[in-house]
């Protein structure tokens, strides 16, 4: 069985991390008040949607594989969250539920 993506290259860093979701299909972005967060579209319950990914404080990009993470799916639209806020123990655990593209 063939290792996940994230485990296959070195990591340490912020890069390695953006790398890495990248693979998985998702981009930093921030938001005009300091927010930063990885974000990826979907369409989640027949709606434009998309996933966004941070610090367990909400308002910053994971700085390792290993920190835990908060992994929201928000409507497109209206900017309503469509499902209760997930925590994950480590970015990696997140991933692991995770095909890359």
């Amino acid at each position: 069985m063939a290792l996940p993506f994230y485990r296959q290259i070195h990591y340490g860093g912020k890069m390695e991390v953006e790398k890495i979701l990248e693979k998985y299909g998702f981009a930093a972005s921030s938001s005009c008040s300091g927010f930063e967060w990885y974000t990826k579209r979907i369409k989640f319950r027949q709606k434009d949607a998309f996933i966004t990914i941070t610090d367990v404080g909400g308002t910053s990009l994971p700085e390792s594989l290993d920190k835990p993470v908060l992994v929201d799916i928000i409507d497109l639209n209206s900017g309503d969250q469509l499902e209760a806020s997930r925590r994950f123990e480590s970015l990696k655990s997140y991933l692991d539920t995770l095909s890359p593209e």
